[in-house]
């Protein structure tokens, strides 16, 4: 049995809602609300809107269920830190629509219980099969386009709203959420 952790989901998304709020500054001094992604995790996987950070990954038997309890220990997490205790903003992910529906083509262990919001972007924890190892599994945390879990409303009959809600489908229509774990993690 083996497992390693790569990367804190709670940090990545901690520090994604700072960059977003504009509390980091560029060389200018102004606030710089654009994502490096690279820079927050060299093992992120950018498939055109989607980023997947690979979390963990367990091979073999996993007596002390290690791959569960982190994934227990994040959501436990996002839920304190991004719904507030009693207040719970995660909202479903429905597998028939959105992003769910993108996650519906993968082999998962289980298909993830909620997503999160911070600021534009959406997140949600992702526990899959490795299709490179049956025995393996890994744990990812999947960004997406808010739009994408919650679209935006406004006047629908207009060709604008038309056109948007359009272009939102197709986007989600052609995303991918595949994804392998990279060779070089955890050495």
């Amino acid at each position: 049995m083996s497992f390693v952790q790569v990367a804190d989901g709670l940090a990545i998304v901690d520090e994604i809602l700072r960059i977003r709020r504009g509390e980091r500054r560029g060389p200018n001094g102004r606030p710089d609300v654009e994502v490096d992604w690279r820079a927050l995790s060299p093992w992120v996987v950018e498939n055109d809107q989607v980023r997947i950070f690979p979390l963990a990954r367990s091979e073999g038997d996993d007596p002390d269920e290690r791959m569960p309890a982190l994934r227990r220990e994040l959501e436990m997490a996002f839920v304190h830190f991004y719904g507030g205790d009693g207040f719970h903003a995660e909202s479903p992910l429905d597998p028939d629509e959105g992003y769910g529906r993108v996650l519906s083509r993968e082999e998962l262990v289980s298909f993830p219980r909620a997503v999160w919001r911070v600021q534009d972007y959406a997140f949600t924890l992702v526990h899959a099969v490795d299709p490179h190892a049956s025995d393996a599994t890994t744990l990812a945390l999947h960004i997406f386009p808010a739009e994408w879990r919650w679209p935006v409303l406004g006047n629908a009959d207009t060709k604008r709203a038309a056109s948007h809600r359009r272009r939102i489908e197709k986007q989600v229509r052609d995303a991918n959420a595949s994804w392998t774990w990279p060779e070089d993690a955890g050495e």
